[in-house]
């Protein structure tokens, strides 16, 4: 008989970087190279197609807050007063310098960069901030493409302000351009990949879908954008960086089982290697 065996079980979180045949070619690298850059291109084409192959859960949704959108879409101007009647200073000044910049990537890209560098020793710190600026960068992208097709008039570019001026795609040019909201869109994609590159801590996705939301409610009460611009950024914010996770952090949410005997000593562990 052994004396003293000791039987234990060993939880080892690992994330083992991966070689390049190993990657999906349209995920993304742990490190920031050619093979990441060129997975902007795939990531974008599978962003597009991803609609195509939706099923009725995610048609219930998308009707859900296509729903929302229109019926605040005929309420603009009462939100939209309120938020100006609420403004002060302080609220001014708060959003200025702690919400905006969140939005407009003055805070997200230097936290990003602080995640990347802290996963020196861990690439799923590495992946999701990676993600993150992936995220920031494509949705940014799609948030101008859809701008300049729709063309809506900001809230400060008519006296009165017009909730219902659109000049469409025709004729080009760079003004006009409320919808959606750019901050609040790029402010939803980075918060998707925080919580879906965390989900094992719950108050990372609160607090960072929390602080998108403030972005959101400051580009209304700045007078920058109407409230559907901002229900619409975060839509296609949301959309944009849970389908970056799907394509390049689902290699982070495999896992397999093995024993593993230790000679030497009387321990048997086991080991949970994430993948």
């Amino acid at each position: 008989m052994f004396n003293g065996l000791v039987i234990t079980i060993i939880l080892i979180l690992r994330f083992p970087v991966l070689s390049t045949a190993q990657q999906d070619t349209a995920g993304a690298s742990y490190r920031i190279n050619k093979t990441y850059f060129f997975s902007y291109w795939h990531d974008t084409k599978k962003v597009v197609a991803a609609p195509f192959h939706w099923q009725a859960r995610q048609w219930s949704v998308f009707a859900g807050v296509a729903g929302i959108a229109a019926a605040t879409y005929f309420y603009e101007m009462e939100i939209y007063d309120f938020a100006q009647k609420n403004r002060t200073e302080t609220t001014e000044t708060a959003g200025k310098y702690a919400i905006e910049p969140f939005g407009s990537g003055l805070y997200s890209i230097p936290l990003l960069a602080v995640i990347y560098f802290s996963g020196i020793k861990n690439n799923h710190h590495k992946n999701v901030a990676l993600t993150g600026l992936k995220a920031y960068l494509i949705s940014g992208g799609a948030s101008l493409v859809a701008k300049h097709l729709f063309h809506r008039y900001r809230p400060g570019e008519n006296d009165p302000p017009d909730p219902f001026l659109w000049d469409g795609p025709y004729p080009f040019r760079t003004n006009h351009t409320a919808f959606p909201s750019g901050h609040t869109t790029t402010a939803f994609a980075v918060a998707s990949v925080f919580a879906n590159g965390y989900r094992n801590k719950t108050w990372v996705g609160i607090t960072a879908y929390s602080v998108a939301t403030l972005v959101g409610i400051s580009r209304i009460h700045d007078g920058k954008h109407w409230p559907s611009d901002v229900i619409a950024g975060a839509a296609l914010g949301t959309f944009i960086g849970t389908a970056l996770c799907k394509i390049n952090l689902k290699n982070d949410n495999h896992f397999s089982l093995s024993p593993k005997f230790t000679h030497g000593i009387n321990t048997i562990s086991l080991e949970i290697t994430f993948h």
